[in-house]
Order: structure tokens, then sequence, then C-alpha cells
């Protein structure tokens, strides 16, 4: 009797330690915004991100970096084919890569985490774009997205900015790019164009 009352307490620790971030804490990794050196957030942005994935592209002066591409199964299992191995690649297989971004808010820094994701399907000779706003989309992959937020978030916490009373603002949109990035920046004080 007493093993087995062991072996329950063991089990409902070990499921505890698994259950990820409550929806509250996502909330709040999401919306945080912190203060510091540009290059001392980045870096530890990306040390956290390297305890458990593989980095891809990393941009620092862009302050932004990748995840390297991984093929998960439509159910969320690790595929063993892989971008130099295709063959293994099962139907409906998903690619992601996750994007982390920093975004000026004032004095202030945002943490932007995004998915891309490619979908291989049967008889396509190449794999599909995939957006999170399609409804196919699986849960793990939100998951994904939600559990490298908390995981930045954590790591980045000695620098969040607290604001009165706790209620932190909305995170801003994110700027769109230029229509022509090698078109050269208006110039304010220029005369408007004669109509």
């Amino acid at each position: 009797m007493r093993n087995l009352t062991s072996s329950v307490i063991l089990l409902a620790v070990a499921l505890a330690a698994c259950g990820g971030p409550s929806s509250q804490e996502l909330s709040k990794a999401k919306t945080a915004r912190y203060q510091g050196d540009k290059s001392v957030l980045f870096n530890t942005a990306k040390a956290a991100v390297e305890a458990n994935h593989k980095l891809g592209k990393v941009d620092e002066a862009a302050l932004g970096f990748q995840t390297a591409g991984r093929w998960y199964t439509f159910e969320g299992v690790v595929s063993r084919g892989t971008d130099e191995n295709p063959q293994d690649i099962p139907d409906r297989a998903i690619r992601m890569t996750l994007v982390v971004r920093f975004l000026p808010d004032g004095d202030n820094w945002v943490v932007q985490v995004e998915p891309s994701m490619l979908q291989r399907i049967a008889g396509s000779p190449q794999p599909q774009p995939l957006s999170m706003k399609d409804a196919s989309v699986p849960g793990w992959a939100t998951g994904q997205v939600d559990t490298l937020h908390f995981e930045v978030h954590k790591a980045l916490a000695p620098y969040e900015v607290k604001t009165p009373g706790g209620v932190m603002p909305a995170a801003p949109a994110p700027a769109a790019p230029p229509a022509d990035p090698a078109a050269p920046p208006a110039d304010p004080a220029a005369p408007a164009p004669a109509q």
C-alpha cells in the first residue's frame, strides 16, 4: 500500500511538472515589455531558445532570429523525414520554423514570436504555405508558439517593465514593411508633390 501511495504521489508531481503555462501566464508573456540594452535582451532570449531548439538564421542587427525548420507529422510527432531526406516526410506533415523578433515600443522592447509553416500535400511537388489563421492548423502548432514565447519571457523576466497595478498595456501591432525597400525614405521637410 505504501508503494502504491508513493507511486500515485510521484505520478501527480510528474503530471503537474509537465503542465505548460496557464492562459494568464501566456497573456502576460505576450504583452510584456522589457527595458535594457537591446544586445543584452537579444542575447538573453537567443540563449533561452538555444537551450531547447537548434537555431537557423540569426540577425542581431535586425534583432531577430529563427529556429531551424523541423518537420512534424500532422499529429505533432517529429518526423523522420527532413529537408535533406524528404521521402520520409508523411502526407500532411508540417515544417515549422519559429521566428523571434524584438520590436521597439518607446523606450521599451516587445517580443514577437511567429511561426513560419509549410505543409506537405501528397502529389504536390512543393510544400504549401500554411497560415496560423487556417482552420486546419493543429493545436500542437499553436502550443509550440506559445511555449517558445513563454520560455523567452521567463528568460527576460529580470528586464520586464512593471506597470502600476500590474496591468500591462496591449502589445503594439507589428510595423508594416516599407512598400519599396529600395526607395529612399521620404523627407518630411520636402514640399508636397504638385498635382
